[in-house]
């Protein structure tokens, strides 16, 4: 798999894993953000068995945003940015 790099090199990398979980953190963070504008983000890292990311929304999320969430994901991969 090649990943691109904030200095622009696209390289070759072995551990596919971690740029998987770095680019799902990203567009899950897109998808927060247009399905509930104003929403704050705080830090999304992966981690070493996923990722995650603070936001700051009030009243939190509910099982049901994280569905819409879950499906804007999914709509955001179809769109290839």
């Amino acid at each position: 798999m090649k990943a691109l790099f904030n200095d622009g090199r696209v390289e070759e990398v072995e551990d596919e894993l971690p740029v998987i979980r770095h680019t799902a953190s990203h567009i899950m963070a897109q998808a927060v953000q247009r399905l509930y504008p104003g929403t704050k983000l705080a830090i999304g890292p992966a981690i070493d068995d996923g990722f995650y990311y603070d936001f700051d929304k009030d009243g939190g999320f509910s099982p049901e945003d994280l569905d819409k969430i879950e499906a804007e994901m999914k709509k955001i991969i179809k769109e290839n940015l």
